[in-house]
């Protein structure tokens, strides 16, 4: 079994991952989890996770790539997060005093036979050594301990990984991980909107998306203005340059993207926004998708990326006119993402991020925490240009522990 404190490789590199939110720490360990290791997990509320704590529950099976978990049987298993604000800390056994006690109770219920401990502190050999015996005392069969040197060497290694956790992107020196091409690419993009990399939440409309430009090729994201559609797409130009290196070209309509395509450069990715229309629907810009979209296809079937953005109320005026000629090699379900389609816990997190990234005085912000779960419940919920925005008055705080923003 691999060990969290094996000697680093001169030159490894060190993602900042302290400066991630907690939420967004558990979204980078979720996807270990699911796209290095390939196992399904399930999240417990924190307010009744039996015994969890904030921790994800499943049945193990044997991963494809072993990193880090070589010789773990299949079985019932727990991963539990322990995220740290402070840079190079380093943790210690004493800090995990509830989580054995937890452990145990879990064990005896039938649900833990490996505890995977995943952190973004440094773990000393002696005390990863200490963790793990423990665990074995509270009866887990296979305690598994990973630090945040770990962490970021899968950072550094797994592409799928980051296009899953965009915000990685901006936590360390890229120039280490990608290739020239692809290096200025992601800066270029980055460079163009920070406040939108820096306070990016990953959403399940964001996760369909990127599954849909990974599998299909193609996207089109849905949703009123100022609903986050051009900061999806940005973050999924970032991810294309790292993952396909592609280059990103912004068109402007379907006879832009039909001159612009190059066959003999597979990997290009177009990003059009307003696709049909900017505040109403415009019919020329419709027919000329309806005569271009077989072009467009084949530049996706020989390896270009599309990702389009239209308003809900322009598309639906669009889509009788594509009918019989839009998505010829694709299912529509799997390629429109509605991107106002946010849970109460993202609607949340969005708005803790633009706070938590904001200058108010501390005063302020004393004055915003009792309205902080009226704001996330706004209808309807609008974020623009790296800015949220709920109409007449914002109210919240990026101080508010114990309103599920943030543990």
């Amino acid at each position: 079994m691999n060990s969290a404190a094996e000697v680093v490789a001169v030159g490894s590199p060190r993602f900042t991952l302290h400066t991630l939110g907690w939420r967004a720490f558990q979204d980078l360990c979720v996807a270990v989890l699911r796209e290095v290791w390939g196992q399904s997990v399930q999240a417990f509320a924190d307010s009744n996770d039996g015994g969890r704590d904030g921790a994800f529950y499943g049945t193990w099976q044997s991963p494809t790539d072993p990193s880090g978990v070589r010789d773990i049987p299949p079985g019932p298993f727990v991963l539990q997060c322990k995220h740290t604000k402070k840079a190079d800390a380093t943790l210690a056994p004493s800090e995990l005093e509830d989580e054995f006690d937890k452990a145990s109770a879990l064990v005896d219920r039938g649900v833990c036979g490996t505890y995977v401990l995943l952190t973004n502190a440094r773990v000393t050999g002696t005390s990863e050594e200490e963790i793990r015996r423990r665990l074995r005392t509270s009866g887990v069969a296979h305690p598994l301990v990973l630090d945040g040197q770990w962490l970021s060497d899968m950072i550094a290694t797994h592409r799928g990984l980051r296009m899953f956790v965009p915000r990685v992107y901006g936590l360390g020196d890229l120039s280490q991980i990608l290739d020239e091409r692809a290096y200025t690419q992601a800066s270029v993009l980055m460079a163009s909107a920070p406040e939108q990399v820096a306070t990016f939440v990953v959403t399940g409309a964001y996760r369909k998306a990127a599954r849909a430009l990974r599998d299909h090729g193609f996207v089109l994201l849905l949703g009123n203005p100022a609903v986050g559609k051009s900061v999806i797409a940005l973050m999924l130009a970032i991810s294309a340059a790292d993952n396909w290196g592609c280059a990103a070209i912004k068109a402007r309509t379907s006879e832009e993207l039909v001159q612009r395509w190059n066959p003999h450069e597979g990997d290009q990715f177009f990003w059009l926004d307003d696709a049909f229309g900017a505040v109403r629907h415009e019919e020329r810009l419709t027919h000329a998708w309806a005569r271009d979209l077989p072009h467009v296809m084949s530049a996706v079937k020989n390896g270009a990326r599309v990702v389009m953005t239209s308003r809900s109320y322009i598309y639906n005026e669009a889509r009788p006119l594509l009918k019989t000629y839009a998505y010829p090699r694709l299912h529509e379900p799997h390629v429109t993402v509605d991107v106002t389609d946010l849970t109460r816990e993202e609607r949340q997190q969005i708005l803790y991020n633009h706070l938590a990234a904001g200058d108010q005085p501390q005063d302020v912000r004393a004055q915003m925490k009792p309205h902080l779960e009226a704001a996330s419940d706004a209808a309807p919920f609008l974020w623009c240009g790296g800015v949220w925005r709920r109409g007449p008055a914002a109210a919240a705080s990026a101080d508010a522990p114990q309103h599920g923003l943030h543990r």
